[in-house]
């Protein structure tokens, strides 16, 4: 850790070197052109830009000059010549990952001076080789949504999120979320440059955020940038930073139960009171007119951000703290209350005209009591989580010559978190016939830290503007996963027969390295603009050594002990990008774009545990009664002399042996194909269109099948039949192995691919004329295909696959063409399967009325997720896995959830005083006071089969006070 401060202090002082290989995204970037009055070009020009950053150039033979990695923000640039006019524009407008080109006359000095009052990020820019929205302050400040990151995504067309936010009721946990056919463990996060994404939760982001640190926020969907590492969603966050010119912002934001209205009837309510459990207290108390149903009991979120130059045009601070407290009811009326921490502190210096360099730390903290609550899960069985994230971060940017420009980052991230369950270590939990947990659950602690270097520079040469770069990446994961009390879970089976499942600790280290690199040429010809890129990546997982203990009286269940292993994993893999784009018209006001783009999807740090001799839910079980009543196996009631029912990852011949029999072939990384085609047009000022149609192809899919098992081991075992409410009487074949052998084998799956193909529509408004607003309308499927029996091994159908690095024992619908279903896991709902939407609408709107008023509103409306009805524990007889959740439908989609639409809205009264500005803010989320079903139970099993078990918040009214200058 020393090592690493002294890295970053050195690095932040001396700021010499090449940048991070992303530096480019995340950063802008202004292309000026300067001609004479006849239209010739003028080269010598001096060109100074000035605002959040500060760089001059001189233009070149071509009149030229390029300004790059500029941060986010609004700059004043100034061009002059002896002999001619100076030119001045104070409003040139920087976005992430986006460049700005400016064309510039200079009139002979005496005449009039040519001066454009405008110069923003294009609408149309020729150069465009990603689909990407751009996110800026205004629209994060001034449209309501419930202030983070998951709110902001779900606004992107082709992205779709596993939960409903109402005015904050989710923001205390993490979403889930996809994109155009790509898996959650695609999904990238990034803080000014430089990748956080968690490794071994690989796809989510490692910490929260105070959503008044950001500056802007870009997300990218796909395109042929050589920059972008996956085909996941690519989520930018740029903090603000301190300037010449002093800004800061104060806020405070409060809901509460008396602010919050009620969604459900007198009827529905005393329905839901019956078959989900029971309602809370309060609710009953009304007589079921008030408090029933998911609700928010409290929220604030309140902070301040302060910037501005610690030593004028060379030294620049900025830092913020903020605090989110949402306090949640689920619908019975148990409390989960989150409390998110967060500090931040950037540091920006200018050593010389030719070198910059900054320094940002960032900590966020969780604190969460009663996390997971609902109606499977009472309070006893939810967790207690803390733990903060702490990031350090020194970069530099260096002007080496004229055309040469470079910049370098180093980065160190120390992660680690806990979920204690509130019933305590001591307790032994069960899961009843209604599928509801009690008395205690699982414990998890992990630490995850992550080390990053990397660099990149861009030059430039007549019609060509090369880039190229590298990084490197070590993402270290250390945890334990562990069943409280006497390590064996309860579960009833027609109570008071149980069956006691004895599970030993699930103990992980791994270590994930990644490297890449990356080179581009960008060649300008006149309206013609053509991009082609190369990337190379090295993705290694190794395991490390480490030991699980016995489990107590358990003697097939003795400790385990794993050996290192290095890179167990490894990928290393090449693809090719290009993108075309040419204008359709002189003015440049219509462009066709296409492109060409694989990927190589990311490698969980954590997949070398597929090698390890300790796996996860390492189990046997056994049948038991309960004689005494308290409804856990005790070691007396548990029939040993019966023997093992069943279990999983144990070799009941040799078990505890500190070698594993599972294998890992000769694999690659899954592979994306993407085809784009596009056009973008700029209708009028400040207003313009982009349509988009995405197909992607995906193969070289991974899968781990039993040792000695083939599709030809499989025969019919049996039918699972049964008369169900909404689904009539199913009839279900079942499969099993003839014989299988210890160990899973890790290959790829043979004639399987899934393919994706997707419509967006988005329209942008910018701030002009005091409005401005941003719409999109999509439409999306992902289908998977099985192109012969060798894709599929077993045939028994269930509601979800396994995962590519985790053994098969699950084999999912298995429909040629179906829908693909990706169940909600981690931090997300459990019983919600996203499915793309067939048709999705995002809308946000900002008006600046009269006498100070503003007017604000967001939409959203999209199509319901699926209900995979199921039915869990069916005995098959397989000796790989005899327990199976057997679907009972024929398409995971047959059955939808209700469609979901939102509307919120902002009424805000602005006073301007000399020297600063004050906002008071009233938010309604849910306007129209929607109680959409956002969850089912899905398992046949249990007793409350197809009960509701989520409704979306109601109506809720936000007060809200900002100061700003």
């Amino acid at each position: 850790m020393t090592h690493a401060l002294i890295t970053l202090a050195t690095l932040s002082v001396l700021a010499i070197g090449s940048s991070t290989a992303f530096a480019q995204v995340f950063t802008g970037r202004v292309d000026v052109t300067i001609e004479d009055a006849t239209g010739g070009r003028m080269p010598g020009v001096l060109v100074e830009l000035t605002g959040p950053g500060a760089q001059s150039e001189v233009s070149d033979a071509q009149g030229q000059a390029h300004f790059l990695n500029m941060p986010v923000g609004t700059y004043t640039l100034k061009a002059s010549l002896p002999g001619f006019n100076p030119f001045t524009n104070n409003e040139v407008q920087v976005a992430t990952g986006a460049a700005t080109p400016l064309m510039i006359r200079l009139a002979v000095a005496g005449l009039p001076e040519m001066i454009n009052v405008t110069a923003v990020s294009p609408l149309v820019d020729t150069k465009r080789e990603t689909t990407t929205t751009h996110l800026t302050l205004e629209e994060l400040q001034n449209i309501p949504t419930a202030r983070d990151p998951w709110v902001v995504l779900q606004t992107v067309p082709t992205i779709y999120v596993d939960r409903v936010n109402v005015g904050g009721s989710e923001s205390g946990q993490q979403s889930v979320y996809l994109g155009k056919g790509s898996v959650g463990t695609d999904n990238t996060w990034n803080i000014d440059g430089v990748p956080i994404t968690d490794m071994g939760a690989t796809g989510s982001t490692p910490t929260y955020f105070d959503f008044d640190m950001f500056q802007e926020m870009a997300i990218t969907t796909g395109g042929a940038n050589a920059q972008n590492p996956t085909p996941g969603v690519q989520l930018n966050l740029v903090l603000k930073k301190g300037s010449n010119t002093a800004h800061g912002n104060v806020r405070y934001y409060f809901e509460n139960e008396a602010l919050q209205g009620n969604n459900l009837s007198q009827s529905f309510a005393q329905q839901l009171d019956t078959v989900a459990g029971g309602l809370s207290a309060a609710c009953r108390g009304s007589n079921f007119t008030e408090h029933c149903g998911n609700r928010t009991d409290s929220y604030k979120d309140y902070g301040f951000d302060l910037g501005g130059p610690l030593l004028r045009d060379h030294l620049w601070g900025w830092g913020s703290r903020g605090k989110t407290n949402p306090r949640n009811l689920t619908l019975n009326g148990d409390p989960d209350e989150t409390v998110l921490e967060n500090y931040a502190l950037k540091i920006d210096g200018r050593v010389s005209a030719n070198t910059r360099g900054n320094f940002t730390f960032f900590q966020g903290n969780k604190l969460k009591s009663g996390r997971d609550a609902g109606p499977t899960r009472p309070q006893e069985t939810t967790w207690d989580q803390d733990g903060p994230t702490k990031y350090y971060k020194g970069e530099g940017t260096f002007v080496v010559a004229h055309s040469l420009f470079a910049a370098a980052r180093y980065a160190y991230v120390s992660s680690s978190f806990q979920l204690k369950p509130k019933g305590g270590l001591d307790a032994d939990f069960y899961k009843d016939d209604a599928g509801v947990w009690h008395n205690s659950y699982y414990f998890y602690t992990t630490t995850r830290p992550q080390y990053y270097a990397g660099g990149d520079a861009s030059y430039f040469k007549d019609r060509h503007e090369l880039k190229f770069g590298f990084a490197w990446r070590r993402t270290p994961v250390d945890s334990l996963s562990q069943v409280t009390g006497r390590h064996i879970i309860t579960f009833h089976v027609e109570y008071p027969k149980m069956v006691a499942q004895a599970q030993q600790d699930y103990v992980l280290r791994t270590v994930g390295e990644y490297a890449n690199a990356f080179v581009t040429d960008t060649i300008s010809m006149n309206r013609l603009t053509v991009i082609a890129g190369l990337r190379w990546d090295r993705q290694t997982s190794s395991l490390a050594a480490t030991t699980a203990p016995a489990v107590l009286n358990v003697p097939l269940l003795p400790a385990v002990t794993a050996k290192a292993v290095q890179n167990a994993y490894e990928f290393s893999n090449v693809a090719p990008r290009v993108g075309i784009t040419y204008a359709l018209d002189h003015s440049r006001k219509t462009v066709a774009r296409g492109s060409y783009a694989m990927f190589a999807s990311q490698l969980p740090g954590t997949a070398a545990a597929f090698i390890s001799p300790i796996q996860p839910y390492t189990y046997i079980y056994y049948n038991a009664v309960d004689r005494n009543g308290n409804r856990v196996a005790d070691l007396n009631e548990i029939d040993f002399a019966a023997g093992v029912r069943g279990s999983n990852n144990v070799d009941l011949a040799h078990p505890g042996v500190a070698s594993t029999t599972n294998t890992i072939g000769a694999i690659r990384a899954p592979r994306t194909q993407e085809m784009l085609f596009g056009i973008d047009r700029e209708l009028m000022p400040n207003f313009g269109a982009s349509a988009t149609v995405t197909y992607r192809y995906m193969d070289n899919f991974l899968w781990n099948p039993r040792n000695g098992v083939t599709p030809a081991s499989y025969v019919q075992s049996g039918t699972f039949t049964g008369t169900f409410e909404s689904l009539g009487t199913v009839s279900v074949p079942l499969y099993s192995a003839l014989s299988a052998q210890p160990g899973y084998h890790a290959e790829h799956r043979p004639d399987y691919h899934r393919r994706y193909l997707g419509f967006e529509l988005s329209l942008i408004k910018r701030m002009s004329n005091r409005w401005m607003g941003r719409a999109a309308v999509a439409s999306t499927s992902w289908n998977e295909y099985f192109d012969s029996a060798a894709a599929i091994l077993d045939k028994t159908r269930t509601v979800s696959p396994s995962g590519d690095y985790s053994n098969l024992q699950s084999s999912g619908p298995l429909v040629n063409g179906g829908t693909v279903a990706v169940q909600s896991a981690g931090s997300g709902k459990s019983d919600t399967f996203l499915v793309a939407p067939r048709y999705q609408v995002v809308a946000n709107t900002f008006y600046q009325g009269p006498w100070g008023l503003d007017f604000a509103a967001n939409w959203l409306l999209r199509q319901g997720y699926a209900q995979p009805f199921y039915r869990s524990r069916v005995n098959t007889g397989d000796p790989v896995v005899s327990n199976k959740s057997v679907l009972l439908v024929s398409k995971v989609d047959d059955f939808r959830l209700q469609r979901v639409s939102s509307l919120d809205a902002r009424l805000e009264k602005i006073f301007k005083f000399d020297r600063f500005s004050a906002a008071f803010d009233l938010d309604v989320f849910n306007l129209f006071n929607r109680a959409t079903i956002l969850q089912r139970q899905l398992d046949a099993r249990v007793t409350t089969f197809n009960n509701i078990l989520e409704l979306m918040n109601p109506r809720i009214l936000r007060i809200g006070a900002r100061l700003f200058f």
